[in-house]
């Protein structure tokens, strides 16, 4: 089922462009989408391998800030698990979504990995970017055969980018959006924008009034406001309240839109599994409640699993705007 391998690069001409070894999972889920309702993922790169360093991550503070295109993990091996995985699956996902564990347009691989998606299902896929690497016509082609591709915009001015996504040296604000720009030019499919506020420091009237100037030359067909609803890199990342983003939202105009929280209901599975739940888990820091919609468990089994993994040192915990959220411990 795998086709010719490779974007047209050598694979021979650079010994470290070469894949690595075909190990690890990068297929996860089904997991309940707050967009794309059951999203099976695929993570393309190693944990915290990113083009920024955002003061808002929910996976933590960037370990590897870089723009380098390569082979992070095996094409081959991501195409061959989930072709296993979706054999598997009694129920098809509403999306395959690239996303994950840091940017997924960092892997030279992604366009050949998707051009074999295309070739195996006819799922809809959709990539998760910041978008900071668009303005390259490579990662623009290779993202030309999905259906929805959500970039982000988080800042309206040079300073705020800087100080929000904290960008690798190399990148700057006029860059990105120029990239936002060609990119709408030449894709045919959906672009929803997100934007992620934070608490007093982008979502000043000022700063509405610059992302709305923006948003009209980028022409996305959605809008999507989001904020911090999990613990962040950084402490002063501050959640909104629901009136403020209605307010921005109604500021934004009619493709403006707040993505909701998770609604879908509790899993009804009799059992949980430690290694489902551990997966899900190096992903992302969950709620008891996110794993149990997420992995279609029972809450009070969920909640017995946790316990014993933080027990047993495996997990650790954090408490944020009144919610427990279990995470890896390092």
């Amino acid at each position: 089922m795998i086709k010719g391998h490779g974007e047209g690069t050598s694979r021979t001409a650079d010994r470290k462009n070469e894949p690595p070894k075909e190990n690890g999972a990068y297929v996860f889920g089904p997991v309940p989408s707050r967009r794309l309702g059951k999203s099976l993922g695929i993570d393309l790169v190693p944990l915290k391998t990113c083009t920024y360093d955002c003061i808002y991550c929910q996976l933590g503070r960037t370990t590897n800030r870089t723009i380098c295109r390569k082979p992070y993990v095996s094409g081959k091996a991501v195409v061959r698990q989930l072709e296993e995985k979706l054999s598997s699956l009694s129920e098809k996902p509403d999306y395959i979504t690239f996303s994950g564990s840091g940017e997924p347009t960092l892997n030279s691989e992604l366009g050949w990995v998707i051009e074999q998606i295309s070739g195996l299902t006819k799922i809809p896929i959709a990539v998760l970017t910041n978008g900071s690497l668009l303005h390259l016509e490579s990662v623009r082609r290779a993202l030309r055969e999905v259906d929805l591709v959500i970039p982000s915009l988080d800042a309206g001015n040079a300073q705020l980018y800087r100080m929000i996504n904290r960008p690798h040296p190399s990148l700057n604000f006029s860059q990105v959006l120029r990239g936002l720009e060609e990119f709408r030019k030449e894709f045919g499919g959906s672009i929803w924008l997100e934007v992620m506020l934070c608490g007093g420091i982008n979502d000043e009237r000022k700063e509405i009034f610059r992302f709305r100037d923006l948003i009209g030359k980028i022409g996305a067909d959605r809008i999507q406001l989001n904020t911090v609803y999990r613990p962040p890199a950084e402490d002063f990342a501050l959640p909104l309240p629901p009136e403020r983003l209605e307010e921005i939202r109604q500021g934004l105009g009619d493709r403006a839109e707040i993505i909701p929280e998770s609604k879908l209901p509790f899993g009804e599975k009799p059992v949980s599994y430690k290694e489902d739940i551990l997966a899900l888990l190096r992903r992302r820091p969950c709620t008891a409640e996110d794993l149990s919609r997420a992995l279609g468990f029972k809450l009070e089994e969920v909640l017995r699993t946790l316990g014993k993994l933080t027990q047993d040192r495996a997990l650790t915990y954090k408490l944020f705007h009144q919610k427990c959220f279990y995470e890896i411990r390092m």
